[in-house]
């Protein structure tokens, strides 16, 4: 029961997509599973609004109470003479094709079981919308399980209102503003990250020059950016940490060329106050903060020795 009318559902969806976009879609199948139903739909673009402007529409035309009807055709060729706007993955049609109509609104070939009208889907829910390769992914849900869903989302939209010391009507708003807040903030940090990171005081014993430091809260990712530029100089070694929380990552690279064992280094002096590898040149791992400073000591003065 459920699959007949989830399916029925997803015939109503497609049409309402196709008269919004104004181009036909396949879909290359339709999955039907106990926690809901996902339709894969073969399109480069989709956007949110085309989306729930079509559920909109489907849920209006439940409200209709439109009527689906079934013919059988002897070939799909004889299908479209009659039906030009018939959808059908052709690939899998071989012989007498069966066809689903919605009332002045959808007609592709199918065989599966479908409601008699729309009215007995009852309600239509799109859960997810999501992008894979070449193909979009729309979970969906219908009747009595979608207005399950529909209540659980409800309550936790109330709930990140009040997180966000938001309403319904300006939750939107609050969400962009501490979006670009927050991208603001990230850029400042990459800003300040730069600057500290520039002024290390580069230390040499004639052939190997070291850049070492230990930092507070800057970006992981950065400190990996930084040495990986920095290592492209020959003879040059890069030490680093960041300290946030009750560990502290770490990067310890070198130049390519040069004969350093970063993975044995950073395993004999880290110890059991560390963890992490990589390859020989090219070390990332994390050690306790309490430790740090004396372990990346360590390690600098096997290197420069």
């Amino acid at each position: 029961m459920h699959d007949r009318l989830a399916h029925t559902a997803e015939h109503a969806f497609i049409g309402s997509l196709q008269k919004l976009l104004g181009q036909t879609l396949r879909v290359r199948k339709v999955e039907h599973k106990g926690a809901g139903n996902t339709a894969f739909i073969v399109i480069p673009q989709l956007d949110l609004d085309t989306v729930l402007e079509a559920e909109y529409e489907v849920n209006s035309l439940i409200a209709e109470g439109r009527q689906v009807v079934a013919r059988t055709y002897a070939s799909l060729e004889e299908a479209k003479k009659q039906l030009p706007s018939l959808r059908a993955n052709e690939e899998r049609i071989a012989g007498e094709v069966r066809v689903v109509e919605i009332e002045n609104h959808d007609v592709a070939a199918c065989a599966m079981d479908h409601a008699g009208s729309l009215q007995e889907c009852d309600f239509f829910l799109v859960t997810r919308v999501s992008k894979s390769g070449r193909e979009y992914e729309v979970d969906f849900a219908v009747g009595r399980q979608a207005k399950e869903i529909a209540v659980a989302l409800s309550a936790r939209l109330l709930k990140v209102c009040g997180e966000l010391g938001a309403n319904i009507n300006t939750l939107e708003n609050t969400a962009r503003k501490l979006r670009s807040e927050n991208e603001s903030n990230a850029r400042k940090l990459r800003a300040l990250g730069r600057e500290k990171l520039s002024g290390i005081q580069p230390v040499t014993n004639g052939s190997i020059t070291l850049l070492k430091g230990i930092f507070e809260n800057l970006a992981d990712d950065q400190l990996q950016e930084f040495a990986g530029e920095k290592i492209a100089d020959a003879n040059m070694v890069v030490l680093i940490a960041n300290v946030g929380g009750e560990m502290a990552s770490v990067v310890f690279a070198r130049n390519e060329k040069m004969e350093i064992d970063c993975n044995r280094l950073f395993s004999q002096f880290a110890g059991a106050d560390g963890r992490g590898g990589g390859k020989p040149h090219f070390v990332t791992g994390v050690i306790n903060k309490e430790a740090v400073s004396e372990v990346l000591g360590r390690i600098a003065e096997e290197i420069l020795r």
